[in-house]
């Protein structure tokens, strides 16, 4: 759904001009102009650089390049290479951080290759020409062997009737499906298999798979063809050919490795202690990077942080007040073990940025630039902050492309001039901005990605799929917002509250649209919990955007004025929560004259008075959500099996669990975001997080 928000300021001329708003020109809706003072805006759109941010993505990913084995102990060359421009730009503190490893070690390979040696010689893969062609934690081999076609072999009727042992399996799919059937129990030699994101784009792309071998399962390889590849050679199988492969493998275990990360820091002039956070992930595991995944993430940070110190050097913008810190890490790994070791820090941090593949084409990759938001259990002003840029961009860029870009077009030189496509949607985990929201960490985060991507997690993700144009508009945007989040005051948390309020009408009427649904689809049976679960609806939005607006304190500070018109808005969707309930009321009650039922107001049941007495508190033990991967073979001992409705919930249902929510509380708030969650459910759910050790469950 495509919002449209009220300006943040009225639109002079100059912000009118780059907005591409030029006299002749019919405009339906004028461009929202963004939230910062015009000539400020101008010189950041001036100095970003697409083709910047993309020699930075062909610099770490020109080639998929299997990595050198002496990285894992001396440190990578990605790091070393953002390092350096870091410090070329100008941000003298610019360091890279060795994290905490677990010990162990972890896989890296040296070689690899599969050839086809009957009916006649042919190379199949070569790790040298396609790194994804093998999947990680292959191990070494030397294997000869008849080719064998077992369809996906996730299932034992694909066994059924078949000797597999000591042959090559080929597989309909990612190899590890296949692996504790094909390998552990009916002993095949290895596996070759064929799975990547988009096959239906791009038959030819080799997708990122990996092997996950338990402590003590058989030693056996992975290779990854392309569909097309696959299929000739299923094809030929099923024709009756008899095919014998070699498979020739090099890995290595490597010890002491090293997990590091890279920041940077542009130091705030008047409130140096809080702390803005851009963070782009550098790696995605250590044996496969990608250029849009996420090469592009970290160029685009990269020339954000270039530009905001180019131009507060230059004095083209305001000196920033508050601290910008740059993050490139380890996904999700990184950036929970840099919060971890810096609690003092973490504790500075009042908002995230992340950009995850933000760098593609976006017609050549037939997708949208997404904003993905923070999750309902943190309401926030930045949600509305950056969709007003991403407004901003789509509209302005929409309008210059209507006068012919002649004026207000935001282009690469050797960028395309596509439209600037987008979306401003609901949280979607996935990426880094998980570890901020998380309940354990509760810093709101905003995620900027392009999706789908046609060459995700392929050997397709190569830079030649990124635009100039869309990496600087992208640059654009996170300069802009950066400058205006560091140097807000109380002004600007009243011009926040304004669009919080504006945007808040269309996301209240969508959720009093959505309860009344219930109720216009309910039968005699099923009007009373209909009107229950509509009222949550309604109740729990209000309360959502009630903290929304709380938020904007933040910058308001003690500002009697701000503070003021902050209280007033308060009151405000205090009068629209009564309103909508007292609408629903009326609803309800034509709804039961219709069908011939009594309009009583339905009671709380018995187990809703119970468990509205119950409250979950967090142990140390739950942690993150890393900690949360850790325990998932303590889950697996309890042999339980959360419903669908649970699973889709989980996330937020631990970060509803703040010690002041009980086991009903939480249960409306993530009925509310996810739809009806049955209690008892949740009670069951609860009773495994305290068997865990992650929670206790108090009594109120």
């Amino acid at each position: 759904m495509k919002i449209r928000p009220l300006a943040f300021l009225a639109a002079p001329a100059a912000a009118l001009a780059l907005a591409g708003l030029v006299p002749g020109v019919a405009q339906d809706t004028p461009a929202r102009p963004a939230p910062n003072a015009p000539a400020v805006l101008r010189a950041i759109v001036n100095e970003a650089s697409g083709e910047m941010a993309l020699q930075t993505e062909i610099a770490l990913t020109a080639i998929n390049r299997n990595r050198e084995a002496e990285e894992y102990r001396t440190g990578y060359f990605e790091s070393a290479h953002i390092l350096a421009k870091l410090r070329e730009y100008g941000l003298s503190d610019a360091a890279t951080v060795d994290l905490p490893t677990a010990g162990g070690t972890t896989w890296d390979a040296e070689a690899a290759e599969l050839w086809t040696v009957e009916p006649e010689l042919v190379k199949i893969a070569d790790l040298d020409e396609v790194p994804a062609c093998l999947a990680s934690g292959s191990a070494t081999t030397d294997t000869t062997a008849e080719l064998v076609y077992v369809g996906p072999g996730n299932r034992e009727s694909f066994y059924e009737g078949r000797d597999v042992a000591g042959k090559v399996l080929l597989v309909n799919g990612p190899p590890e499906a296949a692996r504790r059937l094909g390998v552990q129990k009916h002993g095949a030699a290895g596996l070759v298999g064929w799975s990547s994101s988009h096959p239906e784009f791009d038959r030819d792309e080799v997708g990122w798979s990996g092997l996950r071998p338990a402590p003590g399962d058989r030693a056996t390889f992975g290779f990854v063809v392309s569909e097309r590849r696959g299929q000739e050679l299923r094809d030929a199988l099923e024709r009756g050919r008899k095919i014998v492969v070699r498979a020739v493998v090099k890995s290595q275990q490597v010890p002491d490795y090293k997990d590091q990360l890279t920041v940077a820091q542009i130091k705030g002039t008047e409130r140096p202690d809080e702390e803005l956070v851009f963070t782009a992930h550098l790696y995605e595991g250590w044996a496969k990077q990608g250029a849009n995944d996420n090469a592009s993430g970290c160029a685009a940070v990269l020339e954000t942080a270039r530009v905001l110190k180019t131009l507060a050097d230059e004095g083209k913008i305001p000196p920033l007040k508050r601290s910008v810190r740059f993050l490139f890490v380890p996904e999700i790994s990184g950036t929970s073990a840099y919060l971890r070791l810096n609690p003092d820090l973490r504790r500075r941090m009042f908002a995230n940025i992340n950009l995850d593949m933000v760098g593609e084409g976006l017609i050549k990759n037939q997708s949208y630039n997404r904003l993905n938001q923070t999750p309902w259990s943190l309401p926030s002003w930045l949600n509305d902050v950056m969709a007003a840029y991403y407004e901003w961009m789509g509209d302005s860029q929409r309008d210059a492309q209507e006068d012919g870009w002649r004026s207000g077009g935001v282009l690469a030189p050797t960028g395309s001039r596509d439209p600037f496509y987008f979306l401003v949607e609901r949280y979607s985990p996935g990426s880094d901005h998980d570890v901020f929201v998380d309940g354990s960490v509760r810093i709101p985060s905003v995620l900027m990605i392009v999706w789908p991507d046609q060459w995700y997690h392929t050997s397709g993700d190569t830079p030649d799929k990124s635009d100039p144009t869309q990496l600087k508009r992208i640059v654009a945007m996170c300069a802009a917002a950066a400058e205006f989040l560091a140097n807000a005051g109380p002004a600007e948390a009243v011009r926040m509250m304004a669009e919080i309020s504006a945007r808040q009408g269309g996301r209240l009427g969508a959720d009093r649209a959505r309860a009344e649904r219930m109720l216009l689809g309910a039968d005699a049976k099923t009007l009373a919990p209909a009107f229950k679960e509509a009222r949550v609806v309604v109740e729990q939005a209000f309360a959502r955007e009630k903290e929304a607006l709380a938020s904007t304190g933040f910058f308001a500070g003690a500002d009697a004025a701000a503070g003021a018109v902050l209280t007033g808005r308060l009151a405000g969707l205090d009068a629209g929560r009564i309103s909508d309930l007292r609408t629903l009321d009326v609803l309800y009650a034509a709804r039961s004259r219709a069908l011939g039922v009594p309009a009583a107001k339905p009671l709380p049941t018995k187990d809703e008075v119970r468990l509205a007495g119950v409250v979950p508190v967090r142990t140390e033990k739950m942690g993150d959500m890393m900690a949360m991967w850790g325990l998932r073979e303590e889950f697996r001992k309890l042999a339980y099996q959360a419903p669908p409705s649970i699973l889709v919930a989980e996330m937020e249902l631990r970060n509803f669990i703040d010690g002041r929510r009980s086991v009903l509380d939480i249960r409306d708030a993530a009925s509310a975001e996810f739809g009806p969650i049955d209690l008892l459910d949740l009670e069951a759910w609860m009773n495994v997080q305290e068997k865990v050790g992650l929670v206790t469950l108090k009594k109120k």
